[in-house]
Protein backbone atom coordinates (compact mmCIF):
# COMPACT_ATOMS: atom_id res chain seq x y z
CA UNK A 1 0.00 0.00 0.00
CA UNK A 2 1.53 3.39 -1.16
CA UNK A 3 2.37 5.79 1.89
CA UNK A 4 1.15 9.19 1.54
CA UNK A 5 3.17 11.63 2.44
CA UNK A 6 2.56 13.48 5.86
CA UNK A 7 1.01 16.97 6.25
CA UNK A 8 3.06 19.99 6.46
CA UNK A 9 3.67 22.00 9.57
CA UNK A 10 1.73 25.07 9.48
CA UNK A 11 5.20 27.24 10.85
CA UNK A 12 6.84 25.82 7.02
CA UNK A 13 3.58 27.12 4.80
CA UNK A 14 3.49 30.26 6.53
CA UNK A 15 7.10 30.53 5.70
CA UNK A 16 6.79 30.00 2.06
CA UNK A 17 3.91 32.26 1.91
CA UNK A 18 5.70 34.58 2.92
CA UNK A 19 8.38 33.77 0.46
CA UNK A 20 6.41 34.25 -1.88
CA UNK A 21 5.34 37.49 -0.91
CA UNK A 22 8.61 38.82 -0.86
CA UNK A 23 9.08 37.55 -4.21
CA UNK A 24 5.62 39.07 -5.29
CA UNK A 25 6.28 42.38 -3.53
CA UNK A 26 9.61 42.54 -6.25
CA UNK A 27 7.16 41.66 -8.55
CA UNK A 28 4.98 44.39 -8.28
CA UNK A 29 7.35 46.82 -7.58
CA UNK A 30 9.02 46.40 -11.01
CA UNK A 31 5.38 46.31 -12.69
CA UNK A 32 4.66 49.38 -11.18
CA UNK A 33 8.06 50.78 -12.45
CA UNK A 34 7.23 49.98 -16.06
CA UNK A 35 3.98 51.57 -16.01
CA UNK A 36 6.08 54.96 -14.44
CA UNK A 37 8.42 55.22 -17.06
CA UNK A 38 8.73 57.79 -19.78
CA UNK A 39 8.97 56.01 -23.12
CA UNK A 40 6.76 55.60 -26.11
CA UNK A 41 7.33 51.70 -26.11
CA UNK A 42 3.50 50.50 -25.67
CA UNK A 43 2.58 53.29 -23.43
CA UNK A 44 -1.16 53.02 -24.39
CA UNK A 45 -0.98 49.15 -22.43
CA UNK A 46 1.54 50.07 -19.69
CA UNK A 47 -1.55 52.53 -18.93
CA UNK A 48 -4.02 50.96 -19.11
CA UNK A 49 -6.62 48.95 -16.84
CA UNK A 50 -5.45 45.59 -18.35
CA UNK A 51 -2.19 46.09 -17.17
CA UNK A 52 -2.34 46.95 -13.64
CA UNK A 53 -5.32 44.25 -13.53
CA UNK A 54 -2.53 41.89 -14.85
CA UNK A 55 0.24 43.29 -12.27
CA UNK A 56 -2.03 42.28 -9.32
CA UNK A 57 -2.83 38.77 -11.48
CA UNK A 58 0.80 38.36 -10.74
CA UNK A 59 1.28 39.83 -7.49
CA UNK A 60 -1.63 37.00 -5.93
CA UNK A 61 0.10 34.18 -7.85
CA UNK A 62 3.56 34.73 -6.97
CA UNK A 63 2.24 34.76 -3.45
CA UNK A 64 0.72 32.08 -3.01
CA UNK A 65 2.36 29.55 -5.42
CA UNK A 66 5.05 28.46 -3.17
CA UNK A 67 2.11 26.62 -1.03
CA UNK A 68 2.09 23.76 -4.28
CA UNK A 69 5.48 22.70 -3.05
CA UNK A 70 3.86 21.85 0.49
CA UNK A 71 1.06 19.69 1.71
CA UNK A 72 -1.41 22.09 3.95
CA UNK A 73 -4.60 21.60 5.95
CA UNK A 74 -7.11 23.49 7.55
CA UNK A 75 -7.65 27.31 6.47
CA UNK A 76 -4.33 28.98 7.82
CA UNK A 77 -2.50 28.24 4.46
CA UNK A 78 -5.04 30.52 2.34
CA UNK A 79 -5.83 32.74 5.14
CA UNK A 80 -2.42 33.74 5.20
CA UNK A 81 -1.67 33.54 1.33
CA UNK A 82 -4.65 36.25 1.34
CA UNK A 83 -3.31 38.84 3.95
CA UNK A 84 0.49 38.53 1.98
CA UNK A 85 -1.16 39.11 -0.80
CA UNK A 86 -2.24 42.06 -0.09
CA UNK A 87 0.61 43.36 1.87
CA UNK A 88 2.71 42.34 -1.02
CA UNK A 89 0.34 44.90 -3.84
CA UNK A 90 0.77 47.70 -1.50
CA UNK A 91 4.08 47.56 -0.72
CA UNK A 92 5.30 46.44 -4.32
CA UNK A 93 2.99 49.56 -5.49
CA UNK A 94 4.89 51.95 -3.12
CA UNK A 95 8.51 50.68 -3.36
CA UNK A 96 7.70 51.23 -7.54
CA UNK A 97 6.73 54.76 -7.49
CA UNK A 98 9.55 56.08 -4.98
CA UNK A 99 12.44 53.50 -7.35
CA UNK A 100 11.28 55.90 -10.30
CA UNK A 101 10.79 58.96 -7.88
CA UNK A 102 14.26 58.44 -6.88
CA UNK A 103 15.90 57.59 -10.28
CA UNK A 104 14.72 60.03 -12.27
CA UNK A 105 14.25 63.27 -9.82
CA UNK A 106 16.18 62.62 -7.00
CA UNK A 107 15.70 62.29 -3.26
CA UNK A 108 11.37 62.86 -2.85
CA UNK A 109 10.73 64.94 0.16
CA UNK A 110 8.29 63.57 2.88
CA UNK A 111 5.10 65.25 1.80
CA UNK A 112 5.66 62.64 -1.28
CA UNK A 113 6.52 60.09 1.16
CA UNK A 114 3.42 60.84 2.82
CA UNK A 115 1.22 61.10 -0.51
CA UNK A 116 2.59 57.66 -1.65
CA UNK A 117 1.95 55.96 1.20
CA UNK A 118 -1.61 56.72 1.21
CA UNK A 119 -3.65 53.85 0.40
CA UNK A 120 -6.30 54.53 -2.56
CA UNK A 121 -8.60 51.89 -3.35
CA UNK A 122 -9.33 50.68 -7.26
CA UNK A 123 -11.15 47.95 -7.72
CA UNK A 124 -8.49 45.78 -9.65
CA UNK A 125 -6.81 45.60 -5.77
CA UNK A 126 -9.04 42.68 -5.24
CA UNK A 127 -7.67 40.48 -7.48
CA UNK A 128 -4.43 39.89 -6.01
CA UNK A 129 -5.85 38.56 -3.04
CA UNK A 130 -8.47 36.26 -4.80
CA UNK A 131 -5.82 34.96 -7.11
CA UNK A 132 -3.99 33.94 -4.00
CA UNK A 133 -6.80 32.80 -2.13
CA UNK A 134 -8.01 30.18 -4.75
CA UNK A 135 -4.30 28.65 -5.34
CA UNK A 136 -4.17 28.46 -1.44
CA UNK A 137 -7.57 26.77 -1.41
CA UNK A 138 -7.29 24.73 -4.06
CA UNK A 139 -4.58 23.10 -2.90
CA UNK A 140 -5.64 22.45 0.38
CA UNK A 141 -8.64 20.54 -1.53
CA UNK A 142 -5.75 18.59 -3.16
CA UNK A 143 -4.09 17.57 0.19
CA UNK A 144 -7.42 16.83 1.67
CA UNK A 145 -8.78 14.34 -1.19
CA UNK A 146 -5.27 12.83 -1.62
CA UNK A 147 -5.12 11.93 2.57
CA UNK A 148 -9.16 10.30 2.54
CA UNK A 149 -8.79 6.78 3.12
CA UNK A 150 -9.74 4.09 0.55
CA UNK A 151 -10.79 1.26 0.26
CA UNK A 152 -8.07 -1.16 -1.71
CA UNK A 153 -9.34 -2.57 -4.60
CA UNK A 154 -10.70 -6.62 -4.85
CA UNK A 155 -11.62 -6.13 -1.20
CA UNK A 156 -15.11 -6.74 -0.61
CA UNK A 157 -17.52 -4.37 1.18
CA UNK A 158 -18.80 -5.71 4.72
CA UNK A 159 -22.13 -7.30 4.43
CA UNK A 160 -24.47 -6.66 7.14
CA UNK A 161 -23.84 -9.74 8.72
CA UNK A 162 -20.91 -7.73 10.40
CA UNK A 163 -17.38 -7.54 9.40
CA UNK A 164 -17.74 -8.78 6.09
CA UNK A 165 -19.42 -11.60 7.42
CA UNK A 166 -22.10 -12.59 5.48
CA UNK A 167 -25.77 -13.60 6.60
CA UNK A 168 -26.59 -16.60 8.77
CA UNK A 169 -27.76 -19.54 6.81
CA UNK A 170 -31.51 -20.30 6.51
CA UNK A 171 -33.04 -23.13 8.30
CA UNK A 172 -32.40 -26.18 6.13
CA UNK A 173 -29.15 -24.54 4.72
CA UNK A 174 -25.53 -24.64 5.22
CA UNK A 175 -22.75 -22.28 5.27
CA UNK A 176 -19.98 -22.56 1.78
CA UNK A 177 -17.57 -25.57 3.83
CA UNK A 178 -20.11 -26.61 6.37
CA UNK A 179 -20.58 -30.53 6.38
CA UNK A 180 -24.45 -31.83 7.41
CA UNK A 181 -24.80 -34.57 9.58
CA UNK A 182 -24.00 -38.08 8.36
CA UNK A 183 -22.21 -36.42 4.98
CA UNK A 184 -18.80 -37.19 4.21
CA UNK A 185 -16.79 -34.73 2.11
CA UNK A 186 -14.88 -35.30 -0.53
CA UNK A 187 -11.28 -36.87 -0.21
CA UNK A 188 -12.44 -37.73 3.86
CA UNK A 189 -11.69 -41.21 5.25
CA UNK A 190 -15.00 -43.31 6.04
CA UNK A 191 -15.96 -43.05 9.78
CA UNK A 192 -16.06 -46.73 11.47
CA UNK A 193 -19.33 -47.65 11.89
CA UNK A 194 -20.75 -45.49 9.40
CA UNK A 195 -22.58 -46.90 6.33
CA UNK A 196 -20.54 -45.81 2.97
CA UNK A 197 -23.34 -44.75 0.67
CA UNK A 198 -22.52 -44.91 -3.23
CA UNK A 199 -23.11 -42.02 -5.71
CA UNK A 200 -26.35 -42.77 -7.81
CA UNK A 201 -26.41 -42.62 -11.13
CA UNK A 202 -26.72 -39.71 -13.10
CA UNK A 203 -30.18 -38.43 -12.92
CA UNK A 204 -31.46 -41.28 -10.22
CA UNK A 205 -32.36 -40.18 -6.80
CA UNK A 206 -30.32 -42.29 -3.98
CA UNK A 207 -32.44 -45.95 -3.17
CA UNK A 208 -34.00 -46.13 0.07
CA UNK A 209 -31.36 -48.39 2.45
CA UNK A 210 -33.20 -51.75 3.30
CA UNK A 211 -33.03 -53.39 6.59
CA UNK A 212 -29.50 -54.06 6.16
CA UNK A 213 -28.36 -50.70 5.21
CA UNK A 214 -28.30 -49.00 1.73
CA UNK A 215 -26.21 -51.76 0.22
CA UNK A 216 -29.18 -54.46 1.02
CA UNK A 217 -31.77 -52.45 -0.52
CA UNK A 218 -31.10 -54.14 -4.24
CA UNK A 219 -30.51 -52.41 -7.11
CA UNK A 220 -32.32 -49.44 -7.88
CA UNK A 221 -35.00 -50.66 -10.04
CA UNK A 222 -35.30 -50.68 -13.97
CA UNK A 223 -37.50 -47.97 -15.88
CA UNK A 224 -39.55 -50.79 -16.98
CA UNK A 225 -39.68 -53.40 -14.44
Amino acid sequence: MAQTRPATPVAGTIALVLLGGAVATAVGAIMMFARLYQTDLLEAVRHSTGYYAFACVLVGFFTAIGLMLTRPRGPVAPIVAVISAIVALYVGNRLGVITYAVTHGGVPGGDFLVDVMKYHFDVEDLLAPLVAGIIGGLRVAMVAGSLAPRRPSGQPFPQPGGHGRPYPPAPGQQMPGQQMPGQQMPGQPPVPGQPIQPPAPSGQPYPPPGPGGPHQGGPPPSGGA
